[in-house]
């Protein structure tokens, strides 16, 4: 789940940082360096990435991975089913005392 984290951040800065600059150019630069298909390539980008950061986020999550495994075979999706989450790992010690 980190590494989903850290790829959608990453994600995020690469793609609105060029938007970034391209408006504070607008606001405080040269505005003729702003043509109509220079503007564009940023808004495409920051679009771009907004629609593919829920395919980043669930192909990194396991339960999506293992339905995908058991609905499309023919990828080759190789996924360890998770433990049951009825089992206990832990035991509780209880101490008896003799009443007197």
């Amino acid at each position: 789940m980190m590494f989903a984290a850290i790829t959608i951040v990453f994600l995020f800065v690469a793609s609105w940082t060029p938007y970034a600059v391209m408006a504070l150019t607008g606001a405080f630069g040269n505005r003729a360096l702003l043509t109509p298909g220079v503007t564009m390539i940023p808004a495409c980008t920051c679009k771009t990435v907004a629609c593919l950061d829920p395919y980043v986020y669930a192909i990194s999550h396991p339960r999506y991975r293992l339905e995908l495994q058991k609905r499309m075979p023919w990828l080759e999706i190789q996924e360890k089913t998770p433990q049951p989450d009825s089992a206990s790992t832990t035991t509780e010690a209880v101490s008896t005392t003799a009443a007197a």
